[in-house]
């Protein structure tokens, strides 16, 4: 199905157990709604599911806008809540897409329940400025061969050769351009930050060999009393398709808490 935002055309699935709760989830950088493919097969038997891909991502397409990426879609997923009649629901976010839900968060609360977070890092408290240049210096990635790119990409975020498979078909379809720029703009959220965030309940996960976000995760589960976190053994920065068995258990577990 499809939905005309301001920010472009959207494609998301909407299945499950008509009348139960919602649970959205939100793919990272250069990937679709695909990656959630077994999350969507062990949910819909007990739960409404929404998954969707970003503007200039999958099958959506991406209107030129003056907004950081992170903020745009923040808002296309509270247009996609609006469009499918769903008041409140879950949110869940790997990587940007955590980037996402938080912004969602802090500037709807009121339509949040939960949050999921998958390889995702905090946006409270803010990072250093001292952080800006190192992402300012994916520019230098513009002269590496595109080939070369999505095959580093994706070395440094998947274990499974599925799940790399995966990967760097999407990534090579939402191209450099775009996965660089949203880069940029994620080193700009880091910096900039949110105001402490709304109180809700709070899963956060990662692969056990995610060596970007697994300490600052860690800590981000320390400094909120009350949130729970999985590790995900055999898995890395994707660690919900790398291993999705332990990933659905963690999450079912988190779900069945609300």
């Amino acid at each position: 199905m499809n939905y005309r935002s301001k920010y472009g055309d959207i494609y998301y699935e909407f299945t499950g157990l008509k009348g139960a709760p919602v649970v959205v989830l939100c793919h990272g950088v250069g990937m679709d709604h695909q990656t959630f493919a077994e999350q969507v097969g062990a949910l819909q038997k007990q739960y409404q599911v929404i998954v969707w891909d970003m503007p200039g991502h999958g099958r959506s397409t991406m209107a030129k806008h003056d907004l950081r990426f992170s903020l745009m879609a923040a808002e296309c997923l509270v247009g996609l809540l609006d469009e499918t009649g769903i008041d409140r629901a879950v949110l869940g976010g790997l990587s940007l897409g955590s980037f996402v839900i938080q912004h969602v968060l802090h500037k709807y609360p009121e339509r949040v329940i939960a949050t999921i977070h998958i390889g995702g890092l905090p946006l409270y408290p803010k990072y250093s400025s001292l952080l800006k240049p190192a992402f300012g210096m994916t520019r230098a990635f513009k002269i590496m061969p595109d080939k070369m790119f999505y095959s580093s990409l994706v070395k440094h975020r998947a274990n499974a050769p599925e799940t790399r498979k995966y990967m760097e078909d999407a990534v090579s379809k939402t191209g450099k351009e775009l996965i660089l720029k949203i880069t940029r703009d994620m080193g700009e959220d880091m910096v900039e930050g949110v105001p402490e965030l709304a109180n809700r309940p709070l899963l956060i996960t990662y692969g056990a060999d995610d060596i970007y976000t697994r300490r600052l995760s860690a800590k981000w589960h320390k400094r909120v009393p009350g949130s729970q976190q999985a590790v995900i053994s055999k898995a890395n920065h994707i660690a919900n398709q790398d291993n999705w068995e332990e990933f659905n258990e963690s999450l079912l577990s988190f779900l069945q808490t609300l």
